[in-house]
């Protein structure tokens, strides 16, 4: 989605990324809020009186959803792409009342102005942000990570839906009696609640220690939210079923093509990419690096270095005690030459 973007405004057209969100409460479910929210985008661009601010955009929707203090919050990112000729500030106005005005049409009420986000993309940095990996979207990770990155992005101020899965993982792992109506071991155990994922017992004995970690992380959030694992559990339930069969992100004819070539470019530079170098962190190290959030910042570093050793360096970690390199990287010992 970045290059995509990207590739629009080298062609000198204008990037806007803005949130259009609806009023909601703590009790309202979530197949409702989401339903009122598509019926409201779908109004908005049916509208004549905003037809003409709307014809001739390039645009991508993508929809988040949280749980945060009053209830499930979906949202919808959009990237809006303006033609050269086209004024991007008086866009801003005409999207908000718009917006508005559908909201109403389908009998729900807008959320305050202040919860309106419109912002233009003034460099070709801010859109190439995306490529700085998922743990760094608090610190701005890009407009096209913000449009597509949907259930998989951290949330700041609720609970993200793999968050969810997360918290209630660990509540399994807590106190596997309390939870085992959740997560059964065998098919004949199912009850209601509708239970989901056969064989946690089996991932909790052999998980990998980052996805460990992110658990016991998204319960700790859960819990200072004062979400206990029975609600995550059926509030992850509740996503699956609200969401089953919608689309993760749309976009507009024009910014099809140019978006499936560069996926293509993607997925072909991953599938040729092979590791050059391998370093081995100390587990406290790492686990220091996953906490602090700066496991994300230290790839950042060997990107941009080219090398991870020297990442491990400027970081200031010791090599041999907190880093090491593994016999294929480093060089033949005296005497001993290479294969």
């Amino acid at each position: 989605m970045a290059r995509t973007l990207a590739h629009f405004m080298g062609l000198g057209f204008r990037v806007a990324h803005a949130v259009l969100t609806i009023r909601h409460t703590r009790g309202m479910p979530l197949s409702e809020v989401f339903e009122a929210l598509s019926r409201a985008w779908r109004h908005m661009t049916k509208d004549r009186a905003f037809r003409p601010h709307w014809e001739g955009l390039g645009y991508a929707k993508g929809v988040e959803v949280t749980l945060g203090p009053n209830g499930w919050h979906p949202h919808i990112h959009l990237a809006l792409v303006i033609p050269p000729e086209r004024d991007p500030h008086a866009l801003k106005e005409a999207l908000w009342e718009a917006w508005s005005g559908a909201v109403l049409e389908v009998g729900w009420l807008p959320s305050d102005r202040a919860a309106y986000a419109y912002a233009l993309v003034e460099s070709d940095e801010d859109v190439h942000e995306v490529g700085r990996y998922i743990a760094k979207a608090s610190s701005g990770w890009g407009v096209g990570a913000e449009v597509a990155g949907g259930a998989r992005k951290d949330s700041k101020v609720g609970l993200s839906p793999f968050t969810l899965l997360a918290a209630a993982w660990w509540g399994y792992l807590e106190n596997p009696e309390s939870m085992a109506s959740w997560f059964p071991e065998r098919p004949d155990e199912l009850d209601d609640p509708a239970p989901w994922l056969p064989g946690a017992r089996r991932l909790a004995e052999g998980g990998p220690l980052i996805l460990r970690e992110f658990c016991r992380t998204a319960s700790s959030t859960a819990k200072s939210l004062g979400v206990p694992p029975e609600e995550a559990a059926w509030r992850w339930i509740e996503f699956a079923e609200a969401t089953k069969g919608r689309k993760a992100l749309t976009t507009s004819r024009s910014l099809t093509l140019v978006f499936r070539e560069k996926l293509a470019q993607v997925e072909a530079e991953l599938r040729g990419r092979v590791p050059s170098e391998v370093v081995r962190l100390a587990r406290h190290v790492y686990l220091y690096l996953l906490h602090r959030g700066r496991l994300a910042y230290l790839v950042h570093l060997a990107e941009s270095l080219g090398s991870l050793r020297l990442a491990c360096e400027l970081m200031g970690l010791v090599e041999g005690v907190e880093y090491t390199l593994p016999l294929a990287n480093a060089p033949p010992p005296g005497g001993v030459m290479a294969a």
